[in-house]
């Protein structure tokens, strides 16, 4: 014999309390956490902001280490010394001047940027400060002297040496954020 018996004890109006309740619960919980959250947050953000300094002071001095070891001044030499370099050279030479902070009228023509290019380039390219914000309008101009290279067309046309200053230079510009 089936029985008659209803299939939950409760009726509807104590199930539908019931919901009502743990939803209640829980949006007290999900708004406790997330006042928990709120407090937390600062902390997280100052926490990431620090790794992410660390990481690119790191990048910044592997990155530097293996362009000033991989150049070499015999080559900084022989593209000061040239009147007349590739435009690519130039491009990437202003570039890196104009990281360093020279004055655009300094560096905007190669007869007188050739004269910045000194031996202790490596040194300086070295004593950035990477973890401060370098001049925004620098970067742009050092932006705008290699925009429109790629690493092929410096492989082939100028060689190895300007590859890795034009990826030094790139890498300078994106942990500023440019």
């Amino acid at each position: 014999r089936a029985s008659s018996a209803p299939l939950y004890d409760e009726s509807p109006w104590d199930i539908v309390t019931d919901v009502a309740a743990t939803l209640a619960e829980t949006a007290n919980v999900i708004s406790g956490e997330g006042m928990l959250f709120d407090q937390l947050n600062p902390i997280l953000n100052q926490r990431e902001e620090m790794l992410v300094s660390h990481f690119n002071a790191c990048r910044f001095e592997l990155v530097t280490k293996s362009t000033t070891e991989s150049v070499g001044l015999k080559y900084i030499d022989s593209a000061k010394s040239n009147a007349r370099p590739l435009p690519m050279v130039v491009q990437i030479m202003q570039a890196i001047m104009y990281i360093l902070g020279h004055q655009q009228r300094d560096v905007s023509e190669w007869l007188k940027c050739r004269k910045l290019i000194t031996h202790h380039l490596f040194v300086e390219m070295k004593m950035i400060d990477i973890r401060g914000q370098l001049k925004v309008h620098k970067l742009k101009l050092a932006h705008g002297c290699i925009k429109g290279l790629n690493s092929g067309d410096i492989s082939l046309e100028v060689g190895p040496q300007a590859l890795a200053l034009w990826k030094w230079v790139l890498m300078v510009l994106d942990v500023q954020g440019l």
